[in-house]
């Protein structure tokens, strides 16, 4: 509880900014975020499937006495849309000089850090790799949360794959 100086009890200490201008605020981000975003395909392991059972099957290789393969893997994948922003890996780093801090992210040439919401977020929490503008890249962090307000939007690094 807080105490003014005439010793008057208060709860809660007053916002500056009311629920309904944060709100306001809000929106205003999502409209950004809409007006910037590109679609995104992101990719889930895929998931096995058991193609046939009998009784000579080895569940430890997946596969029959004969040497046939009895399982197969379905790719998965979701569209979103994100938020890219190229980093210059000689240029940038992702870390605050201040305080020591490091985010556990090598970036190296043609890193990427993409911005999304929250349902894009529990999908990258399961996704191994995504696909945008002829690229594949790899996805090297948890997803960072970000927001005026509390977590709005959800921030994950990304490294190119070579093919």
């Amino acid at each position: 509880m807080l105490y003014t100086k005439n010793s008057v009890k208060r709860d809660m200490a007053i916002s500056l900014i009311s629920d309904s201008q944060k709100n306001t605020i809000k929106a205003i981000i999502d409209d950004i975020h809409e007006t910037f975003a590109r679609n995104i395909t992101v990719y889930e392991e895929g998931e096995k499937t058991l193609i046939a059972a009998s009784p000579e099957f080895n569940g430890i290789y997946s596969r029959t006495s004969s040497g046939q393969k009895t399982t197969s893997k379905v790719i998965v994948s979701h569209t979103l849309n994100v938020r890219i922003k190229y980093i210059n890996a000689k240029e940038q780093g992702v870390s605050d000089s201040k305080i020591r801090s490091q985010l556990g992210v090598d970036l190296i040439a043609g890193s990427v850090r993409i911005t999304v919401d929250l349902a894009g977020f529990e999908i990258m929490k399961k996704a191994k790799s995504c696909e945008f503008e002829g690229r594949k890249y790899t996805i090297n962090s948890k997803g960072n949360p970000t927001g005026m307000f509390g977590p709005q939007y959800y921030q994950f690094y990304l490294s190119p794959i070579e093919d």
